[in-house]
């Protein structure tokens, strides 16, 4: 099959392209301090770690915009660390299983709980954090081969 119209080909592979580049739509929802926020992005990576290492769930936005979740499941969710940047005035760190919750229905996750005040402040913060993971793709493993000169 021919096409004689160079500017209708161009715009099929623009097309095919840009589908092939957005992943699945994905609105991750914040809550932080009883202020919501959301990161509406495609960007949502969902990585099995090797050996039993749970999955880390990792959501871009716009820059300054990014939540990190790392958990495991056996019976049941347990959140070992979580990480947010939403712009300037939110951001904080917990690696505290004992201080976050989890809940899993289907692929969509809700993390909440307290995260310790950051440098300059004296109160916890509370947050609750709901993603969706479009997909799942294994981490790469770890290059076991030492490096020259390695014992």
């Amino acid at each position: 099959m021919r096409v004689n119209r160079p500017d209708l080909v161009a715009l099929l592979a623009v097309l095919l392209i840009s589908a092939c580049e957005s992943g699945t739509p994905t609105v991750t929802s914040i809550v932080f301090d009883g202020e919501p926020h959301t990161i509406d992005t495609g960007k949502v990576v969902c990585t099995r770690q090797p050996a039993g290492g749970g999955l880390v769930i990792l959501a871009q936005g716009k820059s300054g915009q990014l939540v990190r979740i790392q958990l495991t499941q056996v019976g049941r969710i347990v959140v070992h660390k979580v990480g947010l940047r939403y712009n300037d005035g939110v951001t904080g760190f917990v690696a505290d299983p004992q201080e976050v919750t989890g809940v899993k229905v289907d692929d969509t996750y809700t993390v909440s709980g307290r995260m310790p005040p950051n440098r300059g402040e004296s109160q916890w913060h509370t947050f609750k954090i709901q993603t969706a993971c479009p997909g799942y793709q294994d981490a790469h493993p770890h290059d076991t081969v030492p490096a020259i000169g390695s014992p």
